[in-house]
């Protein structure tokens, strides 16, 4: 029977290490709990400066930093149409920002059409922000149906992908759907085009966080060129009839 080998065997330096290592774990964890709970009373007896202290300058954890709830970014679409009145005459909307026409109804029981806004709203965005200067420009013109084909092929040339240029377009057709069908509710008489502008903002910078609020940070707005109204069929339109009804 052989001799089983002797187990290794842990230096003192090494257990002094991971001692400290696991008391200073240990040390930070109860630190940061602190700074991140409710106001206590071993909170107080602490001092939210000395909390701040050691945890701003060396780890940046900001209570609203660590919210999994905190929205980091703001989205908003708004959109205008040229209608046909019952008179004959042409006449330009104001501008409805159908993102603040949602926010009435945001809650577990929003609808589909309140919905729909703020997912254009950030679909848009993720095609048009990465844009170059040069094809911002191009989308900013306006577009006739017979001439899709061909901005698209100018929006390339100006330096976007083909795959941000597939994912623009196909987002801006229901963008422009959306558009005819919510105003076409608003309004009396027949929508010929539409206008469509995003707008996103971001979270303050880290230091600025604590006086400047999402909510206090300006949009900075994309306009889209006008086209030409994509109305929707006969129920489509009722469902938006009966959602912008009493809402503006």
């Amino acid at each position: 029977m052989s001799a089983s080998a002797p187990a290794p065997s842990v230096a003192r330096w090494q257990s002094g290490v991971m001692l400290t290592v696991a008391a200073a774990v240990v040390v930070h964890s109860a630190i940061v709990g602190l700074w991140l709970s409710p106001t206590s009373p071993i909170r107080e007896s602490i001092g939210d400066d000395k909390l701040a202290s050691y945890v701003n300058p060396y780890f940046r954890q900001d209570p609203m930093a660590m919210d999994p709830a905190m929205q980091r970014a703001d989205e908003a679409m708004r959109v205008r149409a040229k209608v046909l009145t019952r008179e004959g005459e042409e006449i330009a909307t104001d501008w409805i920002d159908v993102t603040e026409v949602q926010m009435a109804d945001m809650g577990l029981f929003a609808s589909r059409a309140s919905l729909s806004a703020r997912s254009l709203a950030t679909n848009l965005n993720v095609a048009v922000v990465p844009l170059p200067g040069e094809a911002k420009d191009v989308v900013a013109q306006d577009l006739p149906d017979a001439e899709i084909e061909t901005r698209m092929r100018e929006l390339q040339a100006a330096g976007a992908t083909p795959y941000t240029t597939r994912v623009l377009f196909a987002n801006w057709s229901m963008a422009a759907r959306f558009a005819t069908l919510f105003v076409g509710a608003a309004e009396d008489g027949t929508v010929e085009q539409v206008q469509i502008k995003v707008g996103l903002r971001r979270v303050p910078p880290y230091d600025e966080r604590h006086d400047t609020k999402l909510a206090d940070v300006d949009f900075d707005w994309v306009t889209l060129g006008w086209r030409e109204a994509q109305a929707g069929n006969p129920q489509a339109q009722r469902g938006f009839d009966d959602y912008v009804d009493g809402r503006l």
